[in-house]
């Protein structure tokens, strides 16, 4: 099982978080506890039709009148958005579960992401574990040590 990164902010903060190495194609791997670990420079390099991944996709976004600054929210699959909720619970951080489409549902908070969108439809389509998460502007190092750390114990938690 692979576990994807992708990140919209700078990366170094996950090539360190995770200690990942340059390989012979130039990505970026690395192992967190035995599971295998890639980051990948653009969403566009993904390759859809894999079905043997864990998709984890980390950015920001801006604060609104339902989002303060250091919240994280959230999009994902049950399974990974269960184990991203422990983990937030073990750090005392707080996570916000958003949807990408508006909804007439008003208990569903929406965030405006139309560049991922697309690709959160089709993970879902496919049935891929996948969790995004965003934290809200701004992103200091405590906010990516914290992203690092809820990533970490994401991967880790095998069932």
């Amino acid at each position: 099982m692979n576990n994807i990164l992708i990140s919209e902010l700078p990366p170094d903060f996950l090539i360190q978080g995770f200690g990942l190495h340059q390989d012979e194609n130039l990505s970026y791997v690395g192992k967190v506890g035995g599971q295998e670990v890639q980051l990948l420079p653009s969403i566009n390099d993904l390759q859809s039709n894999r079905t043997d991944i864990k998709i984890l996709s980390v950015g920001f976004a801006e604060a609104s009148q339902n989002f303060r600054p250091g919240d994280v929210l959230m999009a994902g699959s049950d399974d990974l958005l269960d184990r991203a909720f422990q983990a937030m619970d073990e750090i005392e951080q707080r996570g916000v579960v958003v949807s990408l489409t508006p909804s007439q549902d008003s208990t569903h908070l929406y965030l405006a992401k139309d560049q991922m969108s697309p690709y959160v439809q089709d993970w879902k389509s496919q049935k891929n574990s996948f969790l995004c998460l965003w934290m809200v502007d701004p992103i200091e190092s405590e906010g990516q040590a914290k992203l690092v750390t809820i990533l970490r114990k994401v991967i880790l938690k095998e069932k």
